[in-house]
């Protein structure tokens, strides 16, 4: 397969999701990694899945030239994934299409922190490299019925406790992040992201971070922030002057009128222009290109997301995106998905326009991780792979850290 063919593959599973034969799911959390659902349910109906282990599904895939995507189980799908008995085997209609692999499960995930949680319901893999934390899984936008529409982060938590700790205390944390990326490192960066607070602050953020401060002292641990926008430039300047590497206030539509419709509560909590100032806050306070902003692809139209694009990397704010899935309790579950043609022309058209208006997005450091994520831990989502189009690269794979799949594939 072609890199081209392969990234539209991906782009099919992310929309089309999967099926899993019993001998496939039988390959999963003993030396494959199953799924948590740390924050989102990003699946279209509800998972096969228990997070006590007994039926897990896996989490990611592995592709040719090692492009991994999330695992999304969908039964109407026409795409199924079976064992043989010596490889897994990705077919569409019968007909296969190429060997793939599960990341390999980390030793954390059996082990427990001092408080006696286990550490993989505190932090979660991605990919081959990146640690997940989400240390709060609860949204007080939906109190008031105010939840973008597109979002399930409080039903998956509702559905899914065997796979999460709700409201996660600093010390759990502090351990499991030690224990992934000190002490047996599996992991070389970190992203943290929470629902919106009921104060719109920056809740318990900042005692996770002082409480990190030990660990960023052993070891550059490069760590992203996913929270809500800052209410005030005061909240900017210190969460900026923490130690992370770069802030993502996720914006998540561009159109006004959208942006009022389709996330309310972030409109009348925080707004959208206090939005848009506090990311250009962000990016002068921070190394270029580390002030994020993330773009649901697929809920406007084209030359809208576009419009979106330019504004923020002309300013230099690296935006990101994701494909929109109508995801399972959700306001939009059962909506038509999109097609792969369009989000293909979307992240082509937008990845041109970042290259152009902000090309320090497109360094060696951010590719290895500088900015929480890398290409090998962005599972759901493909615009690290269409920057890989413009400026060719291997797949990133952590200096020092051995967590190679349990087959290896010819990815070329």
């Amino acid at each position: 397969m072609t890199f081209d063919e392969t990234l539209r593959l991906k782009i099919e599973l992310l929309i089309d999701g999967l099926t899993i034969t019993d001998a496939a799911l039988g390959t999963v959390g003993k030396g494959g990694l199953e799924k948590v659902f740390w924050v989102f349910e990003m699946t279209p109906v509800e998972h096969i899945g228990t997070g006590d282990g007994t039926r897990p599904l896996p989490n990611d895939m592995l592709l040719p030239w090692d492009i991994y995507v999330d695992v999304r189980y969908n039964p109407r799908s026409l795409f199924l994934v079976d064992y043989d008995g010596g490889a897994l085997m990705l077919r569409k209609n019968g007909a296969d299409i190429c060997e793939v692999n599960w990341p390999k499960r980390p030793a954390f995930y059996d082990k427990f922190t001092r408080s006696g949680e286990r550490m993989k319901k505190i932090a979660a893999m991605r990919g081959s490299c990146g640690l997940r934390v989400c240390h709060d899984n609860t949204c007080n936008y939906y109190a008031t019925n105010e939840q973008c529409k597109f979002c399930n982060i409080v039903p998956a938590r509702q559905r899914n406790r065997n796979h999460v700790v709700t409201h996660k205390e600093v010390e759990d944390i502090y351990d499991a992040v030690k224990e992934a990326i000190i002490d047996d490192p599996v992991c070389s960066h970190l992203s943290f992201t929470a629902g919106a607070y009921a104060n719109d602050g920056l809740g318990s953020l900042p005692n996770i971070l002082e409480r990190l401060k030990p660990l960023l002292a052993q070891k550059n641990i490069p760590i992203v922030t996913a929270i809500t926008a800052t209410r005030n430039r005061a909240e900017t300047e210190f969460l900026c002057d923490r130690g992370i590497s770069s802030v993502a206030f996720n914006i998540e539509i561009w159109d006004e009128s959208l942006f009022k419709e389709i996330c309310p509560g972030k409109e009348r909590r925080i707004g959208r222009e206090r939005w848009i100032t506090a990311l250009k806050e962000a990016s002068v306070l921070l190394k270029p290109a580390r002030a994020l902003t993330s773009f649901v692809v697929g809920l406007e139209p084209i030359h809208s997301l576009l419009e979106g694009i330019e504004y923020f990397s002309s300013h230099g704010i690296f935006p990101i995106m994701s494909p929109f899935i109508p995801m399972v309790e959700t306001e939009y579950e059962g909506r038509e998905p999109l097609k792969a043609e369009w989000v293909w022309e979307a992240h082509e058209r937008a990845t041109e326009i970042i290259h152009s208006n902000l090309p320090e997005a497109f360094c060696d450091d951010i590719w290895h991780g500088d900015i929480g994520i890398c290409p090998s831990c962005t599972t759901t989502k493909v615009f690290f792979d269409f920057m890989r189009r413009i400026v060719p690269r291997d797949a990133p794979f952590p200096h020092g850290i051995t967590n190679e799949p349990e087959v290896v594939i010819d990815s070329r």
